[in-house]
Parts: structure tokens; sequence; C-alpha cells
């Protein structure tokens, strides 16, 4: 190959997709940098030939003018997409699409229907593997709610920089309201998006979900973060998970045969027990340390009759309320 077309490859791999743009001065400043001594009329020329056979534009606006990809320009890629990559960005398309800023999202776009082109011209197996693989709810599945995309933007748009929001979100009990919102985090549970922050200057943590934020603008102010906050150690902490209790108890309990079995491959805490009763009733007994939440007992009470808690006594007795009042409604 010659040092002309080598030229050519590494002029198009410098030029930005719209609405980033990169002026030929700048571009001649790069191709220095890798060993091409070039004037800035031969940079010039270089980019009228190529945008003959390329969808690139300039945009002669302003000085200096500034050359980019069409945004909706078919994607070069040296070399072609292999269906593994394909498959990635498919993947990536629709099952991560709403977890990123839309201007990611709208950068990834070529690759997105580079990788839709590639699969569909691939064949074999792996081209079928996307129709193959699914993600299901474990409870029942729910709709999720409409989120007002523009201001979801802003939020995005906090979180990758920094900026404190100011925001009009609407708590479950009450009446909108003004918040200062310090985003930390990103969130998805179930049909619904969180964005994981603190308000004022308060080192609380909470979760606001996405779809309740009615208005939302960027400040110029840097977001706080709350000493010592992870995401991760926030959540496993129980930040989901409306509390019930100050600490961790020691939980224990007799699960059903069909009802315990999945906690042998599927344990509730890494230092649960299993344990089965003697005699013919395959019921299972399980002792775990685990937190003290309310989403403990949407659990527990889902097994309905295949589950009995045994300690401690305050969750037993909880458990033996809720029992009582299905009773009474069932009657």
């Amino acid at each position: 190959m010659s040092e002309t077309s080598i030229r050519h490859l590494q002029t198009l791999r410098l030029i930005p997709r719209e609405p980033r743009k990169v002026s030929s001065t700048q571009i001649r400043n790069r191709l220095a940098e890798l060993g091409f001594s070039v004037t800035h009329r031969t940079v010039q020329r270089d980019l009228q030939r190529l945008s003959a056979m390329f969808p690139l534009i300039c945009d002669e606006r302003e000085l200096p003018h500034g050359w980019s990809w069409k945004g909706d320009g078919a994607l070069i890629e040296l070399p072609h997409m292999d269906p593994p990559t394909a498959l990635t960005f498919r993947l990536v398309e629709e099952h991560l699409g709403d977890m990123l800023p839309k201007g990611v999202v709208k950068h990834l776009e070529p690759h997105f229907l580079q990788a839709r082109r590639a699969l569909s011209t691939a064949g074999g197996r792996l081209a079928q593997w996307r129709e193959r693989i699914r993600i299901l709810p474990r409870y029942q599945p729910l709709h999720p709610p409409e989120v007002q995309p523009a201001v979801v933007e802003v939020l995005y748009q906090g979180l990758l920089e920094g900026r404190c929001l100011e925001a009009t979100y609407v708590p479950r009990s009450g009446d909108p309201r003004q918040y200062r919102v310090n985003p930390l985090g990103l969130a998805f549970r179930d049909a619904v998006a969180y964005l994981v922050a603190s308000l004022w200057d308060y080192p609380d943590v909470l979760p606001l979900a996405l779809h309740r934020f009615q208005a939302a603008r960027l400040l110029d102010a840097p977001a706080r973060t709350p000493e010592g906050f992870d995401l991760d150690d926030w959540i496993r902490k129980g930040g989901f998970d409306y509390r019930a209790g100050a600490c961790a108890i020691e939980l224990e309990a007799r699960f059903a045969p069909d009802a315990g079995y999945h906690l042998q491959e599927t344990p509730l805490a890494p230092d649960q027990q299993l344990e089965r009763e003697q005699g013919d009733s395959g019921w299972v007994r399980v002792r775990a340390e685990v937190e003290d939440t309310h989403q403990l007992r949407w659990w527990l009470l889902g097994f309905g009759d295949k589950v009995e808690v045994l300690r401690p006594q305050r969750l037993r007795q909880e458990i033996a309320t809720v029992a009582r009042g299905l009773i009474g409604l069932y009657r």
C-alpha cells in the first residue's frame, strides 16, 4: 500500500462524526504526530478527494472550517465488524440503551446499524444467537412507567458531569416539590429506573424514581458527594430495601421441599446453613444472617403456606399477623 493511501486512511480515522468536527489544520498537526510530513494544502486536497468517496461534510459557516462524518453516514470499519462484535453491539443496544446517556447512544447508533447489517449477512448459528436470548423477570412483570426524555437527559448529564440539578419532583404522597439534587448514581430495579442522590447539603442518600421528575435544569455548582459514599456499599446495606430494623437478623425458617430447593443453588447469604428435617416431610430448615428489610418480608410472604418463620420471634409475629389478616379477607 502506498504512503498516500495510508495517509488517507489515517485522515479518515481522525474525522469525528457530526456534530463534532475537526479543522484541516488540526488534521495536519495530528498527521505530523503520526509521522506524515505534508503541507496544509495537501491535507485540504486530500479532504476534497475523500469527500467525493465517503460521507464527509465541511461546515463552512465559520472559520476555521470543520470536517465531519455525516451523522447518518455508513460506518467504515477496518477491519470489518465480525459477528461476535456485532452480537455484542446488538445486545448493548437492546438491553443497555436505556441506561446510557442519550448522547452516548446517538454516538453509537452507526455501530448499532453496522452490527445489524453484519449479523443479517453473517449467516450461521451466531447470527441467530440474539433470537435465542431472553431476559425474564422472576416476579410478575410490570410495564415501565413513562418518563420525560428531555428531563431524563438533563439528569443523565448532571450525573455524567458531576453537577448539581434544580428539579421538580413529585413524591409518592404530596404535591410537586422543588429540590436541589446531587446526582450520585443510576439504578434499575424491575420496571423502574432511579436516580440515587442526596438533596441540598444533607448527607442522607435516597433513590428518586425517574418518572416522578417533572422538570430539571443543570446548575454550575458541582454535586456534593457524602463523605465515604460508595454506590455498591449503599445498595448492599439496603439502600433500596426499606429497612424494618436497625441491624441484620438471624433468620431461621422452614421451607417445603418444592419451595426450599432453590436455596441449595442460590443461598440467602454466605453463612447460610441448610438442614433437612427428620422424617418423611422433606421440609428444609434454613438459617442465615440477612438484612431486616421489607423486601425480606415480601419474599417470605410470596411462598404462602410453603414457609414458616421460626426466628426471630418479632418477625414470626409479623408474618402471623399478616396471615390472620388474609384469613379475614378470604373467609
